[in-house]
């Protein structure tokens, strides 16, 4: 028997459902104090979207350089000013800075 070929509709869809699932893990793992095992699943779950050209969307719940899951008082401060967020990771000092969305006008 051969071996059911996997539309790439459907390989993307498999493979979103396989990040969430991925990042959910990340975020048990992390809250219970093992940081590499989270850190190892969201490496996982990166490469699978680069793998499958799916962008997993969880942009300022991990590092981009060291790939830890933040927890926020633990490895993560988050500071506003100027105009923009900027959350420093603790663990490799890694800095992401994002613009501050405006109020809207009344």
């Amino acid at each position: 028997m051969g071996r059911r070929h996997v539309g790439k509709k459907d390989a993307k869809d498999i493979a979103l459902e396989r990040i969430e699932r991925l990042f959910a893990m990340a975020r048990t793992e992390a809250a219970t104090g093992n940081m590499e095992r989270s850190r190892r699943y969201v490496s996982l779950a990166l490469r699978m979207g680069e793998r499958h050209k799916v962008r997993p969307g969880k942009k300022r719940t991990y590092c981009p350089s060291c790939h830890a899951y933040f927890v926020p008082p633990r490895n993560v401060r988050v500071r506003t000013g100027d105009g923009r967020i900027s959350i420093t990771c603790l663990d490799c000092g890694h800095i992401s800075r994002f613009p501050l969305a405006r109020r809207a006008r009344r």
